[in-house]
């Protein structure tokens, strides 16, 4: 073997055992290492995920009130109370969650209305009855119906038009339902709108065949509750915009702190206002707080925030279906109206 030939061998072994050759030309040799393959992370949790989940805190308080309708929902179905219906829906799907308890509707009218007083100003907002305080909600949903609506293929007939078409039967066509709910939702402690959006949907189906008045009117009365409405698509459409709803107000819930009070504190136990139907468990352990201060607009009266002194941690020893009693752990000596918060 010449010189020249073994040059070429031992330049070729070099290539073997692995190198790389830079952009000039110079060839370097690169150390061959094993490196442990890293455990792939789970990925964070999209949003939906987080809403789908099962929920294990304490349950939030929240109060629904009746919704509104627009002058033309009105003037197409009259007296019919669609409003109390989409809201006594929208109520029922919140509590199915297993997130939250839901005031009753009947037990908002008369704090509403001293609510609607102060923002007329016939009552100073600092005397007017704090929704919070009032009903023990942190959050309040109104809601407005802009938009219930189905419409036969081509635009020939409309549901909820007078009377005399709530008898008439669509057969083989196409038929669009659109819903539209308008919603607020306001800080029960300052009586502000936290967020106001939009849930809507809409639904399709051909060869439908839907007997309005057995569907939507039930005993003289607007029945958006029954399964055949509920079959049909402007049923089909009602329950996507509860839905949809329903997932804007856990959103917006998630980012509240859950907030009970302290009922009662004697002989060294302390009653807090919540317990195991809001999901409260022995063992759990809460923070007191008590409000020092309020502050409040000179010019407005609108709640601007509050100032918090913490007293101390509380432990929970026993748990009744809406009370829980818990001891002090350390030196707090709680009293009536407290607030109880979860610790961070």
């Amino acid at each position: 073997m010449t010189l020249r030939g073994a040059a070429v061998l031992w330049l070729g072994a070099l290539g073997t055992f692995g190198c790389t050759t830079t952009l000039g030309g110079d060839v370097s040799a690169t150390p061959t290492a094993t490196t442990a393959a890293k455990p792939a992370e789970s990925p964070a949790p999209t949003q939906k995920e987080r809403l789908e989940a099962a929920h294990t805190g304490p349950k939030k308080r929240i109060a629904v009130a009746k919704f509104d309708a627009i002058g033309a929902f009105i003037a197409q179905y009259g007296g019919y109370d669609l409003g109390g219906g989409l809201a006594a829906q929208l109520a029922t799907e919140l509590v199915k969650t297993g997130r939250f308890i839901v005031v009753e509707r009947i037990d908002l009218a008369g704090v509403l209305r001293e609510q609607e007083l102060a923002a007329t100003k016939l009552v100073s907002r600092e005397t007017a009855a704090q929704l919070g305080q009032v009903l023990g909600a942190q959050l309040l949903v109104r809601g407005s119906v802009t938009e219930f609506e189905a419409k036969a293929g081509g635009g020939g007939l409309r549901l909820g038009g007078s009377l005399p078409l709530f008898g008439a039967a669509i057969g083989g066509a196409t038929q669009t339902a659109h819903v539209g709910i308008d919603l607020r939702l306001i800080d029960t402690t300052s009586g502000q709108v936290v967020q106001a959006t939009r849930a809507e949907a809409q639904a399709r189906e051909s060869g439908v065949t839907a007997d309005v008045t057995k569907s939507l009117v039930s005993g003289g009365k607007f029945d958006i509750g029954a399964e055949a409405f509920q079959k049909t698509p402007l049923g089909q459409a009602t329950r996507e915009a509860i839905d949809r709803a329903v997932r804007i107000v856990i959103a917006q819930m998630e980012a509240l702190p859950w907030t009970g009070h302290v009922v009662d504190f004697s002989d060294g136990k302390v009653y807090i206002n919540a317990g195991g139907e809001a999901n409260i468990r022995v063992g759990d352990r809460f923070v007191v707080f008590r409000t020092s201060k309020r502050l409040t607009d000179p010019a407005t009266g609108t709640v601007l925030g509050q100032l918090e002194d913490r007293l101390g941690e509380i432990v929970v020893e026993a748990v009744q279906p809406k009370f829980a009693v818990a001891r002090v752990d350390g030196s707090v000596t709680p009293r009536r109206g407290d607030l109880v918060k979860i610790p961070q």
